[in-house]
C-alpha cells in the first residue's frame, strides 16, 4: 500500500511539473505574440514612411529604406515560425498533461480500492475478534463459567 501511495505521489508531482511546463510555454507564446505585434507596428510605420511623398529622395535612401523593410519582414517571418513552433509544443504538452492526469486518476482509483480492501480486512479481523469474545462469553455463561 505504501509503495502505491509513493507511486501516486510521484505521478502527481510529474503532473504538476507538466502543468508548470505548460504555463511556461503559454507565457512564452504571449511574449512572442507581443514581440510580433511590436515588429508589425514598426514595419507598418516604416512602410507608411516609405510610401509617403517625401519630395526628392536619392536612390540610395530608397534602397536603404527598402532593405530596412526587408529586415523587418524577415524578423516577422522568424517570429511567426517561432510562434508556430511554440504552439506545437503547447499542444504536445497539453496532450502529455492529459495523459499524466489520466495516470494519476487511475492510480488514485487503484490506491482507493487497495485502501478499501485493507479497511475491510481490518474490519473483518475486528469482527472476528468480537465474535470470538462473544462466543467465549456465551460458552462461559452456558457452562456457568467453571472452565476459567
Amino acid at each position: 500500500m505504501k509503495r502505491f501511495k509513493r507511486v501516486l505521489h510521484i505521478r502527481e508531482e510529474e503532473r504538476e511539473l507538466t502543468q508548470w511546463e505548460l504555463s511556461s510555454r503559454m507565457r512564452e507564446e504571449e511574449s512572442i505574440q507581443a514581440k510580433l505585434c511590436e515588429i508589425e507596428a514598426m514595419r507598418d510605420g516604416a512602410l507608411a514612411d516609405f510610401c509617403s511623398e517625401k519630395g526628392i529622395v536619392s536612390p540610395q535612401q530608397l534602397w536603404f529604406e527598402r532593405q530596412s523593410l526587408d529586415v523587418m519582414e524577415k524578423k516577422l517571418d522568424l517570429n511567426k515560425q517561432e510562434l508556430e513552433c511554440c504552439r506545437v509544443k503547447i499542444e504536445e504538452t497539453k496532450a502529455e498533461l492529459l495523459e499524466k492526469h489520466r495516470n494519476v486518476q487511475l492510480m488514485e482509483r487503484y490506491v482507493g480500492k487497495l485502501k478499501e480492501r485493507e479497511d475491510k480486512k481490518v474490519l473483518d479481523a475486528e469482527q472476528n475478534n468480537l465474535d470470538d469474545i462473544n462466543t467465549m462469553r456465551f460458552q462461559r455463561g452456558f457452562t456457568g463459567g467453571a472452565d476459567v
